[in-house]
């Protein structure tokens, strides 16, 4: 069953032990556990969270899981999420289905209002953020004149924004510090953070993509078969812009409207689908399939697969088989 974090004080409906609602220093509620989307499930272990430390416009978490479906339900406030070790994940948002290997520096980003069906496929080690909505409206207020300060968050599936990464594991390395030892810090990083998303990732009014700015259903299937069809050689963007007619900025800009992800990104995840399935294969030397998935030598073959799946090729056969 799931365990609770040594720092914790508050149990998960956010009361105390003496059933009394925990309030941060100035009167405000903390940010607890229990308004996040993070559900309670035998194959979740919270490692650490800031459940206790007062904090009131973020919690985070730090969580072993094991291969497990997870129902995230809507919450009024941000969701960011980031793997210490890489996922294989499958999204369901509404009628939308996503699904990649995402390395370790990846982000994705679940604004308010969004209700999402997870399949986690591998053993995960993740680190979970919330931002609360109040907080983001604020800066929004703040940062935008009155008219357009009612922005609307761009959910990203697999983000390599760098700026973000870092802002997140700058709040994961505050888990560390004493309990209400670092308010101050915390609600200043709980700022920086609703101003970096408000200025990248984010739009005015509601966000919609329009079908224009995507590729359609033809050019994308053409794109993803002739990628398919040559894994096991060099694929340039250049090539799959031909493909559509388009020029390389304007297939780039598309593609990652459609995808959520780079061109460059979405090839790698595909050789790492395929070196998966031939690792099943106990007859194919790591070499081969190297080679066979377009990767230029077995040690670069390693370093990839390491980075997507958190562990090394050899390991991973050996846990199928």
């Amino acid at each position: 069953m799931e365990q609770t974090d040594q720092h914790s004080i508050l149990e998960p409906n956010g009361v105390n032990d003496a059933g009394q609602q925990f309030l941060a220093f100035g009167g405000t509620r903390e940010f607890s556990r229990a308004q996040s989307s993070l559900h309670v499930h035998p194959d979740v272990t919270v490692v650490k969270s800031s459940e206790g430390f007062g904090w009131t416009d973020l919690y985070a978490a730090i969580t072993d899981e094991r291969p497990h479906l997870a129902i995230r339900r809507a919450i009024p406030d941000i969701w960011f999420a980031s793997t210490l070790t890489g996922i294989e994940l499958r999204r369901t948002v509404g009628d939308e289905q996503l699904h990649g290997v995402l390395s370790s520096n990846l982000v994705t980003i679940t604004p308010a209002g969004i209700a999402v069906r997870d399949e986690i496929a591998v053993p995960v080690n993740a680190l979970h953020v919330y931002l609360k909505g109040d907080a983001m409206q604020e800066v929004a207020d703040d940062l935008f004149a009155t008219h357009r300060s009612d922005r609307a968050i761009i959910p990203a599936f697999a983000s390599e924004d760098r700026m973000l990464f870092l802002l997140l594991h700058a709040i994961r390395a505050a888990l560390d510090e004493p309990p209400r030892s670092n308010l101050l810090k915390v609600e200043l990083l709980a700022r920086v953070l609703a101003s970096h998303v408000l200025q990248i990732h984010s739009t005015d009014g509601v966000a919609r993509t329009r079908s224009a700015d995507r590729l359609g259903s033809n050019q994308l299937r053409l794109v993803v078969d002739y990628i398919e069809a040559n894994l096991c050689g060099e694929i340039s963007v250049n090539e799959l812009a031909a493909i559509t007619g388009l020029s390389r900025e304007q297939f780039f800009r598309r593609f990652k409207a459609s995808q959520r992800i780079s061109p460059h990104r979405y090839v790698m995840m595909a050789r790492i689908e395929r070196a998966k399935a031939c690792l099943a294969d106990p007859k194919l030397e790591l070499v081969s399939i190297a080679l066979m998935c377009g990767f230029s030598s077995q040690a670069h073959f390693g370093s990839v697969f390491k980075r997507f799946m958190g562990t090394s090729p050899a390991r991973y056969r050996r846990s199928i088989a």
